[in-house]
């Protein structure tokens, strides 16, 4: 229980900061906090938590984006409990719910994000399973993520513009971790994702006016699946499978 609350204040603290992180990158903008703008109006006010005086947007939502990355870093610790690889898939939840937040508000998966944050988060995880004598299990991760990003790569082919290339780009680091736990994992990650998406793409098509070849951010499911499969584990996996 105390590594579930650690984890769980560690992202509560620096929910704000991975907020302002999302939407600079969305925007193309600097990182740094004394350079924080407002989403809506785009007016710089120099500090993360701060309601905008230009346009009066409120706070609300960086509350909401540390309270779901608090959640998920508490359930990711849950899950897997004190051990080494915990702090990379604390990392995998902050860069997957930075990347969240740019494809809703932008549909992009950021390069400035997944660049550095992908090799990153493998050598973390690397770190962890060499200290837990589970390195053979990397391997497994490797072949993971190669086969989730092919069949999303073959996706985007198909599609022709109704599927980004951000969201092959983000399957590596999803089918890196959820691989590293098992190819049950990442299966049923594929099915919570399917659920997701295709809920998301009702909900536009009825409430949005979106058109078949309307480009709905497929990041968000993706991510949601992800998280849904790690903290589910095996029983979840059982179940579906």
């Amino acid at each position: 229980m105390q590594t579930v609350l650690i984890s769980a204040g560690f992202a509560l603290l620096t929910g704000p900061f991975l907020h302002h992180v999302a939407v600079a990158a969305g925007d193309d903008r600097s990182l740094a906090p004394s350079e924080a703008h407002c989403r809506r109006c785009g007016a710089s006010h120099g500090r993360i938590l701060a309601v905008c005086r230009a346009c009066g947007l409120g706070l609300a939502r960086v509350f909401a984006f540390s309270a779901v990355f608090g959640v998920v870093s508490a359930g990711f610790a849950w899950a897997l409990g004190p051990v080494a690889i915990l702090p990379a898939y604390i990392f995998l939840a902050a860069m997957s719910v930075v990347l969240f937040i740019t494809d809703v508000d932008h549909k992009r998966i950021p390069n400035r994000i997944t660049y550095p944050g992908t090799p990153l988060a493998a050598l973390l995880l690397a770190g962890g399973a060499i200290i837990e004598n589970t390195a053979d299990q990397l391997v497994r991760a490797l072949g993971a993520a190669a086969v989730y990003a092919g069949v999303l790569f073959v996706v985007y082919l198909v599609a022709r513009g109704g599927f980004g290339f951000g969201d092959v780009k983000l399957a590596v680091p999803l089918g890196l971790f959820l691989g590293f736990l098992g190819w049950d994992h990442l299966v049923t990650a594929g099915f919570a994702t399917a659920l997701f998406g295709g809920l998301v793409a009702v909900a536009a098509l009825i409430g949005g006016g979106a058109r078949a070849r309307t480009e709905i951010p497929y990041g968000p499911p993706m991510i949601v699946g992800a998280w849904v499969a790690i903290i589910g584990g095996a029983d979840l996996a059982s179940w579906i499978i």
